[in-house]
This record gives C-alpha cells, sequence and structure tokens, in this order.
C-alpha cells in the first residue's frame, strides 16, 4: 500500500544519514559505485506491531495509532513507537481506540520506547540490501560500511595495483582482477550474511578498479601519437553509455539480488582479455623481454597492414631503448637477493620514488594536486548542486548524460590547443562557473534557482572534462617504468579529494552557505595556475624511461654521437635514439 506522509525513506534519527546516503552515491568513479542508490535502497519503513498486523489493520491506521508524527521534519518516525497495550487495542478496534487512546495506555502518561522489529513498503522496493538484514535505525552504521568499503576497495587499488602492474606488467593484472571480479560479482548475489556481502562487494570494487586502471594505462601505451587525443577522450564515453543504462537495469530489475546478478552479466564480456588482450610491448621492453614484444608488435603490424623492419632491426632498436637503465635494472636484481626487511624496503622505496627524483618531484606534486582537485570539486559540486530530479532513476540518468558532452568537448581541444592549454582553461572556466554560483548565493539568497543549476552544472561539465584530461595527462607525462605507479597514487589523492567534499559541504557549509563554493573556486583558480608548470605532450610519444628526464648530456653529443635526452628534450618533444629510418639501422641520430 502507498502510504500518505511518508517523505523520501528517512525517518527519525535516520533523517541526519540522508545526506551520508547521498554522498555515497556521488563518490563514484565507475559504474558499480552507481549501484548503492538501487541495490542499498531504504523505502519507507515502520515498526512492526505484531497485534494490529495480525487483526488486519491497514498500514495507514498502524501509523496512526502506534507511530509519533514529528512536526518538525514532516514525517513519521521510523525506529520509534508510542508504547501501549496494541493486544486491547486490537480487540477494541480502531474506531474505538482511536476515540480514546487512553483505554490502551500504560499508566497515565504515553512513552515513546524503541521498536525491534519493522515493517518496510515493498511497494517502493521489493527487496534491497537494507531490507534484508534491517539496515535502519541503530544498524544504520552497517549501511554506511557497505557504501564505505567501495571507497576502501578503490583507496587500496590506488595504492597497490600502480605498483603491481609496473613489477608484474598489466596483462596479468588485468587477468587476475577479471577473475576475481566476476567470481565475486556473482557470489555477491548470493551471499548468506551481510558480513560476506560486505567482504565480496570490496573485492568488487578493488578488482573493478584496478581493471579500469590497468586497460587505461595499456590502451595509452598501445596508441599512436596522433590518436591519443581522441581515444583519450572517447574512452570514457563507453564509462558514460553505462552510468546512464544503471538506473535502468534497475528499474526492470528490482529484487536486490537478481540485480546484482544482473550488474555481474556484463563482466563476462571481460573474459575474452584472455585471449585477445597483449602485455604492453613498452612494458616488455623496458623489462628486458624483447622476443615476447616483438611477438606483439609482428602481430600488430600484420592487423594494421604495417611493414616492420626485420627482427635483428627491431631487437637491436629494443636494446638501445633499455641500454641506459641497465645499471638501475642491476640494482633491482640485488634487491631482490636481499633479506625480506631488505625488499619491503625496496618496496617502499618504490612506491615513493615519484618523489625522490629531482626531476620528477615537481611535476608529481603538481599531478597529485591536479587530481586532488578536480576529484574535490567535481564531487563538491554533485553534492552541493540543486538536484535536477527527485526522482533517482531519472536523477542518475541525468548525470550520466552530463558527462558525454564534456568528452565530446574535451576531443576537439586537445587536438588544437594541447593537453596544458586545455587544463587550463577548463580549470578556469569552473572556477568561474563556481565563483557565479557564490555570487547569487550572496546577492539572491534563497532566489535564482535556475541560475544557480546552470552556473553549477556548466562548471561540473568542465571539471568532469578536467578530470578525463589529468588522467591522460598524467599517462603522458611519466616514462613507461612509472607510470602506472603514477596513475595509481594520482588516483589515491584524488580519491582523498573525493572524500572531503561531503565535509566540506556539511561542516564549511554549515557556517556559511556560499563557503563550499567558494573553497571549491579557490582550489580550481589553483589548479589552473599550477597547470602552467606542466611541460606540453601533444605531438610527443611516451617517455620510455627515467633517463628521458636527465639533464646531463654525454660526452658523446660532442662528437656527433649519441647523448642522453635533457628535460628541455622532452617538454619539446621525446628523441627516438633507436632508430634511423634513412639507413633502415638502429642508430642514434635524431628524427
Amino acid at each position: 500500500t502507498k502510504l500518505k506522509h511518508f517523505g523520501d525513506g528517512r525517518r527519525g534519527e535516520d533523517e541526519r544519514s540522508d545526506h551520508r546516503d547521498k554522498t555515497s552515491i556521488a563518490l563514484s568513479g565507475f559504474i558499480g559505485r552507481r549501484l548503492s542508490q538501487f541495490l542499498g535502497a531504504t523505502p519507507d519503513y515502520w515498526c512492526h506491531i505484531a497485534p494490529l498486523v495480525e487483526a488486519n489493520w491497514t498500514d495507514q491506521q498502524i501509523l496512526s495509532l502506534a507511530i509519533p508524527y514529528s512536526n518538525s521534519t514532516g514525517k513519521y518516525e521510523g525506529c520509534q513507537m508510542r508504547n501501549y497495550n496494541y493486544t486491547a487495542a486490537a480487540l477494541l478496534g480502531y474506531e474505538a481506540t482511536m476515540k480514546d487512546p487512553s483505554l490502551v495506555q500504560h499508566g497515565n502518561t504515553t512513552t515513546i520506547i524503541k521498536c525491534s522489529a519493522r515493517d518496510f513498503n515493498h511497494s517502493q522496493y521489493s527487496s534491497t540490501v537494507v531490507t534484508e538484514w534491517d539496515l535502519v535505525c541503530d544498524r544504520r552504521v552497517l549501511y554506511s560500511t557497505t557504501q564505505g568499503v567501495v571507497e576502501g576497495g578503490n583507496i587500496v587499488t590506488c595504492l597497490v595495483f600502480g605498483y603491481l602492474m609496473d613489477t608484474f606488467g598489466r596483462r596479468p593484472i588485468v587477468l587476475v582482477c577479471v577473475v576475481i571480479k566476476i567470481l565475486t560479482g556473482f557470489l555477491a548475489a548470493a551471499s548468506p550474511t551481510l558480513e560476506v556481502y560486505i567482504l565480496l562487494k570490496f573485492l568488487v570494487a578493488a578488482t573493478d578498479a584496478g581493471t579500469y586502471l590497468s586497460i587505461f594505462v595499456f590502451v595509452m601505451e598501445m596508441c599512436a601519437i596522433k590518436y591519443r587525443a581522441a581515444v583519450g577522450c572517447l574512452v570514457a564515453i563507453p564509462w558514460a553509455i553505462g552510468y546512464m543504462i544503471t538506473p535502468g537495469i534497475a528499474y526492470l530489475v528490482r529484487p536486490w539480488r537478481w540485480l546484482q546478478f544482473a550488474y555481474a552479466l556484463p563482466s563476462l564480456y571481460c573474459i575474452i582479455y584472455f585471449w585477445l588482450l597483449p602485455d604492453s610491448p613498452r612494458w616488455l621492453i623496458t623489462e628486458g623481454r624483447f622476443e615476447e614484444a616483438l611477438k606483439i608488435m609482428t602481430k600488430i603490424a600484420n592487423v594494421n597492414r604495417k611493414p616492420l623492419p626485420s627482427d635483428p632491426v627491431v631487437l637491436a632498436a629494443m636494446e638501445n631503448i633499455v641500454k641506459q637503465g641497465t645499471h638501475e635494472k642491476g640494482e633491482e636484481l640485488t634487491d631482490r637477493e636481499a633479506t625480506i626487511m631488505s625488499r619491503f624496503l625496496a618496496v617502499i622505496k618504490q612506491v615513493v620514488i615519484l618523489l625522490t627524483i629531482r626531476q620528477l618531484r615537481l611535476r608529481t606534486l603538481v599531478v597529485f594536486f591536479c587530481w586532488f582537485a578536480a576529484s574535490m570539486v567535481y564531487y563538491g559540486i554533485a553534492l552541493n548542486a540543486t538536484n535536477l530530479s527527485t526522482d533517482p532513476y531519472l536523477y542518475i540518468f541525468l548525470g550520466g548524460l552530463l558527462e558525454v558532452p564534456s568528452y565530446l568537448i574535451l576531443w576537439p581541444a586537445l587536438v588544437y590547443i594541447g593537453r596544458k592549454k586545455s587544463l587550463v582553461a577548463l580549470y578556469l572556466i569552473c572556477a568561474v562557473c563556481i565563483f557565479a554560483v557564490m555570487a547569487i548565493i550572496l546577492v539572491y539568497p534563497g532566489g535564482e534557482h535556475l541560475a544557480k543549476v546552470f552556473f553549477s552544472q556548466s562548471g561540473k561539465v568542465a571539471v568532469t572534462a578536467a578530470f578525463q584530461l589529468v588522467w591522460m595527462y598524467t599517462a603522458e607525462l611519466f616514462p613507461t617504468k612509472y607510470r602506472s605507479l603514477a596513475v595509481g597514487e594520482a588516483s589515491f589523492c584524488a580519491r582523498v579529494g573525493s572524500t572531503s567534499s561531503p565535509y566540506i559541504n556539511d561542516i564549511l557549509g554549515g557556517y556559511t552557505v556560499w563557503a563550499p563554493a567558494a573553497l571549491f573556486g579557490t582550489v580550481s583558480l589553483i589548479s589552473a595556475v599550477l597547470s602552467l608548470i606542466l611541460p606540453e605532450t601533444r605531438h610527443c610519444t611516451l617517455p620510455e624511461s627515467n633517463d628521458l628526464f636527465s639533464k646531463k648530456k654525454d660526452k658523446e653529443a660532442d662528437r656527433g654521437g649519441s647523448k642522453e635526452t635533457s628535460l628541455e628534450d622532452v617538454r619539446q618533444g621525446v628523441v627516438n635514439l633507436s632508430y634511423n629510418p634513412e639507413t633502415g639501422q638502429p642508430g642514434a641520430e635524431r628524427l
């Protein structure tokens, strides 16, 4: 029965958790993290009064007699009930009891007590994680845990998978993630207990993010220079499509177990990676696995119907690429033979190595801040902007729809004005839009609703494009040896930013309503200024090793021989030291 006088499904003390629930929806990087709105949807609920239910009282009659009504919230209290003799009420009947409620009171006054069981309005959602395990009232913190493990899984991915990809390769990590993701996705639909469900959702989130991170780095490493701008933008379009499809599936499939099963089905598509996904030739070359890289490059050349130089020429070119990293490789082999403590320290050193390399330190810090800013502002706008619709299905669909123009606008910008100028412009546009929202709040408090929606959503489009750009830009700024590590650690900074957004909106916004907009606008402006420090990577090949960033010049350079490439060379374009197209032989001449 559709109940009257109910709001959005939150009752009494759970009203305070309403914003946290919205936060768990907004804090998402992948389609799977949008599912909590439907898998864990909270329908209307009230205390279960067994004698009245057995007496065939209607839901509205039970509410009228047993459930307190809050004038301040305009809703019934879902976690409390009046302390009446409901057995006597059932015998008297509804009309007689409502005419004189004192007949069923315990004593002279009516007391309010907590209820031990609840009834849910299944006409809204037939079953959800919340109704399955009663995740309301005193157990509401467990619901928050089901949301928090998703963010925890992504944080683990950011800290661990970047290192693992640079150590073991892109393909092995993808395949392991795919297997775990498929198994845990289907097993989550059959979770016998809440604890098992939480564990499985953590694994689903971690491996889902690991798959995306690995595939993105792989795609950027396999892409030719002239296609990198298009691929870097269009690779996000399927994600936006999945974002829009998510509410449609939830609308058609209401029971949460079947819904989880339906969301796990698309993961089966990833099985084709076992046959179609090779490892990154760039990574194989840096690891000295030349024969494996040659086989992959030969297959690529055959598919593209392009000629490839003879095997000895290609192998010699590969050796020339990694020749400068031989000494560093030897040090790594020594570490593997050391004690467990030495190995542990070596891993820690590898995790923070981007900050220890002088030529990469400033670049790393700027990139980390840009990721932090993009994520914080993106989710800050999503949480602080006025909802376009109160319908959760339409609201999430529109959220995905707004992603598409961001990526389509980004593509020509990268082609014609480059990465750095595009990033600066996007952050500036975002800052202007957010400051406009702040000005409207100051000048027209409580008014100009459409103007606030327009500028907030315009800012969201700009920062969405900036967010996708920093993904691609980071992959281009760092050498193959540290590329996955850089993207992973930068993504961790983004998680920190997204986690801070609701606190900024709640705490800072509680003091001054325009303060969050002021902070988000300022952070966007700072990011625009810092982005000017980064080099332009348009028309540049991806750097292969850390030596490409060295400022030292080889003595051979003065004699017309080979030399190490300086940081300035990288800003202008990466030098190909491996192949001379005029002679068809490996050499050290510039292309």
